[in-house]
C-alpha cells in the first residue's frame, strides 16, 4: 500500500520481438574436484575469473599457456556483487566465471550471519541461530540477488559461468522412493539454493566420467575418460535450452584431454578463438 499523498506513475508498454541472439548465456558447470572444470572454463571466450577458492590460480589455458585473468581483492560477499555491478570492468571480456559458487555461498553465510539478526534483534552466530530454517530462507534470498546481477551483464551481451562442486544430494520422488543423485554443491533443503540456480541457468552440464561423447566434429567418439553431460539422469541434474538458432547441445560433449574445447565450439561455433583483448 502507498504512503498517503504518493501517487505511483503508471510505465508505459511496448511489444518487441524476444530476440536472446545478441544477449549472453547463463550457464552452471559442475563436478567433483579434479575433474577440469576450471581448465574448461579457461577456454571460454574471453574469460575473466571471480576466484573464490584460490584453485585456479596454477591453472593455464591448455591452448595458449596462457595463466588465467581474474578480479583482485575480492574477499567478502559484498564484494563479489560491487564486481558483478560494475559492467565497464568487462568491457574487454565476454565471460565472467564464478569460481566457484559453492565458495560463494559460504561467503553469503557468512554475510548473512553479520547482516541480518536473530530473534528479538540478537546477534547471529550461525545459519541455524534463525529458528525454522528461517536461515536457509535468508541465504536463499541473498544468493538470489547475484543471479539479479547477472542478469544484467546478460542483458548486455556477457556470458555468466557458474563453477560448482559436485554433492550427492537426496532427490524427492512423487512416483516412488526418494533418490541420490549428484548435484551442485549448493544448499538443497526446503530453502534449495541448488534449485533456483539451476532454474536460472540456460546449460546446467556435469563433468563426469564417459563411455561415448561427441567431439567438436559431431562424430561420436568413445574410450574418453570424461565428458560433458547436458540431459538430466535420474542420477545427475543437467538441462539444455535451445541454441540461437533452434539447435540443441548433443547429450554428452566430449572433453577428452585438456585442450578439448568442443563445448564451447557447440555453443558459441568457434567465436572462442577470437583474439583476445589486452588487459583493462
Amino acid at each position: 500500500m502507498l504512503p498517503p499523498n504518493r501517487t505511483r506513475l503508471k510505465k508505459t508498454f511496448g511489444i518487441k520481438t524476444w530476440d536472446g541472439g545478441l544477449q549472453g548465456e547463463k550457464m552452471l558447470v559442475y563436478g567433483k574436484s579434479g575433474m577440469g572444470k576450471t581448465t574448461l572454463a579457461s577456454m571460454a571466450p574471453r574469460p575473466v575469473f571471480i576466484g573464490l577458492d584460490d584453485g585456479g590460480r596454477k591453472i593455464r589455458n591448455p591452448k595458449t599457456n596462457e595463466a588465467l585473468r581474474f578480479v583482485d581483492g575480492i574477499t567478502t560477499f559484498d564484494d563479489v556483487r560491487d564486481v558483478l555491478r560494475s559492467t565497464s570492468l568487462f568491457e574487454n571480456n565476454k565471460t565472467i566465471v564464478i569460481d566457484t559458487v559453492t565458495a560463494l555461498e559460504f561467503l553469503c553465510t557468512a554475510h548473512v550471519i553479520k547482516t541480518v539478526p536473530a530473534k528479538d534483534n540478537v546477534p547471529a552466530t550461525n545459519i541455524e541461530s534463525y529458528g525454522w530454517g528461517k536461515g536457509y530462507r535468508h541465504l536463499l534470498d541473498f544468493m538470489s540477488l547475484i543471479l539479479q546481477d547477472c542478469d544484467a551483464l546478460v542483458k548486455v551481451g556477457k556470458n555468466i559461468l557458474f563453477l560448482a562442486q559436485n554433492q550427492l544430494a537426496r532427490q524427492s520422488n512423487a512416483e516412488g522412493d526418494d533418490y541420490l543423485a549428484d548435484m551442485p554443491s549448493l544448499y538443497c533443503g526446503k530453502w534449495s539454493v541448488a534449485d533456483r540456480y539451476i532454474e536460472w541457468a540456460d546449460h546446467v552440464l556435469i563433468i563426469r566420467d564417459v563411455g561415448l561423447a561427441v567431439g567438436k566434429d559431431k562424430k561420436v567418439k568413445g574410450g574418453q575418460d570424461r565428458a560433458v553431460f547436458t540431459i538430466k539422469q535420474p542420477y545427475y541434474a543437467a538441462k539444455s535450452r535451445p541454441l540461437v538458432d533452434g539447435s540443441h547441445l548433443p547429450e554428452a560433449i566430449s572433453f577428452a584431454s585438456a585442450e578439448d574445447d568442443s563445448l564451447w565450439t557447440f555453443l558459441f561455433g568457434g567465436k572462442q578463438d577470437e583474439t583476445k583483448a589486452d588487459d583493462n
